[in-house]
């Protein structure tokens, strides 16, 4: 269609003005969630008008970043940070939708934007893992619920940030095991329990839960690359132990 190339500017810039208008009227916040969740979907199915790939599967992490960053935008103070966090998500709302507007346009004749598209989904899978869990790990300050109440959720969210990388870029590939993204979920939900006793600031615990979730994508597509070796693990798990390791001897411990 005509107008396609228009949707990664488009869509972004809407997603934008309903954050504004839940800063304006609070009591907007489900609506615009709501109102955001169904323009994404509704640029992607545009943007799949003439293409016979399985189009649904591409609305998850576009939404799940939405989702997580109005969430976390909800829970901090400081209108530069707000208003910070908005503009980067418009900025990966258009790098997303432009990605996909020439991933469907392209098919299998250029694979350069299906790399480029599971590029993107790497760094935006790791701001959404630490904005929706900084806001899981802050709830319990409003809601006074114990960790094990929120560990559902953060197993959903876990769930759905591996979910993605079976079906994006290539929604027609089936998975060759399943077993080890269950394993990461399992993983990363312990892990996250054990993050919450710590009696650190909610961002930090998010930026641990982060880390792990990193490290955990990196495990899973090195073994779907059949390079899953010590040798090839090795830097990350170092990496990995010596940012959380200066983490926790830097942070001011409440």
């Amino acid at each position: 269609m005509r107008y396609q190339r228009l949707i990664p500017v488009i869509a972004p810039l809407l997603v934008w003005l309903l954050s504004q208008a839940l800063l304006w009227e609070p009591r907007f916040f489900y609506s615009s969630l709501a109102l955001g969740v169904l323009v994404i979907a509704l640029s992607v199915r545009y943007l799949a008008l003439k293409n016979k790939i399985f189009w649904l599967p591409f609305i998850l992490p576009p939404a799940l970043l939405f989702l997580s960053f109005i969430s976390y935008i909800a829970i901090i103070v400081g209108n530069f940070w707000i208003q910070s966090i908005g503009v980067l998500l418009v900025y990966l709302l258009f790098l997303y939708f432009r990605n996909l507007y020439y991933y469907f346009a392209s098919g299998a004749e250029q694979p350069e934007w299906s790399l480029r598209l599971d590029n993107l989904l790497m760094s935006s899978g790791f701001l959404s893992a630490f904005t929706a869990a900084a806001f899981l790990f802050n709830l319990s300050t409003f809601t006074n619920w114990p960790i094990y109440f929120l560990l559902p959720s953060l197993a959903v969210l876990s769930g759905l940030l591996f979910w993605q990388f079976r079906l994006v870029p290539h929604p027609d590939n089936v998975p060759r095991s399943i077993w080890l993204p269950l394993l990461s979920v399992l993983a990363l939900t312990e892990l996250a329990a054990a993050f919450a006793l710590l009696p650190l600031n909610f961002n930090i615990l998010a930026l641990f839960f982060a880390i792990a979730y990193y490290l955990g994508l990196i495990l899973i597509r090195l073994s779907e690359g059949s390079n899953l070796r010590r040798r090839t693990i090795k830097l990350p798990l170092i990496l990995s132990a010596i940012v959380i390791l200066l983490l926790l001897l830097t942070s001011r411990w409440l």
